[in-house]
């Protein structure tokens, strides 16, 4: 490695060592990019220089894990489904919520996907994020023969949406723990999938699933 890549590196890991700490102490909102350039005695430029704002420094602390917890995710879809279907489901986004309940500063980047900006970091983020409701539609469309891809995203949506709401009550203190977290997604999953597969055992039948 050039002598001029290696300093980058090091800068670059001075910098996220100084805004992990910060964070951890004071939170997201209340740290500075003066406060992080500082904590790793480097100029302000620089941190502008590797991670463009202060919402791509946040995202590049997270992508780590994250990275992680995707690909053991990948694993699991590819992998032959033996249980039902909400009960791998819950399995597969257990661990996302998990980690988001020990970092609420993340948490709420997921939360808020639709109003970040552009950026190396968050542009990964998002793509994880989008590639994370692929996996569940996949793992519909394995468990529910009858349903199509359109209709497969479209539960896989719905699902996100549960994963959100069960991550807003963590976020604003309104269950005690993780475990707690998990119930709750368990249960949504629960009845979320039992009216999918009711309906799709009635397109199978010929049904109508149709109000009247």
């Amino acid at each position: 490695m050039k002598l001029s890549q290696e300093r980058s590196r090091q800068t670059r890991e001075q910098i996220l060592a100084a805004a992990r700490a910060l964070f951890a102490v004071q939170g997201f909102e209340q740290t500075s990019i003066d406060q992080v350039a500082a904590g790793a005695k480097v100029a302000k430029a620089s941190v502008f220089a590797h991670f463009g704002d202060k919402t791509n420094l946040l995202a590049a602390l997270g992508l780590v894990e994250i990275e992680q917890i995707f690909e053991r995710s990948r694993r699991l879809v590819s992998a032959q489904m033996t249980e039902p279907l909400d009960q791998t489901i819950h399995r597969l986004l257990a661990p996302w919520l998990d980690y988001f309940g020990t970092d609420p500063a993340f948490a709420r980047l997921y939360l808020a996907q639709s109003g970040l900006g552009t950026g190396p970091f968050t542009e990964r983020f998002l793509a994880i994020c989008h590639e994370l409701e692929g996996l569940t539609a996949s793992l519909i469309r394995t468990a529910l023969p009858a349903c199509d891809e359109a209709r497969a995203t479209m539960l896989s949506r719905g699902i996100q949406a549960l994963l959100h709401e069960v991550m807003v009550y963590r976020l604003s203190g309104w269950m005690a723990d993780a475990a707690a977290a998990r119930a709750m997604l368990g249960d949504f999953l629960t009845v979320w999938i039992a009216g999918a597969n009711a309906g799709f055992s009635a397109i199978a039948g010929g049904g109508d699933t149709s109000s009247t």
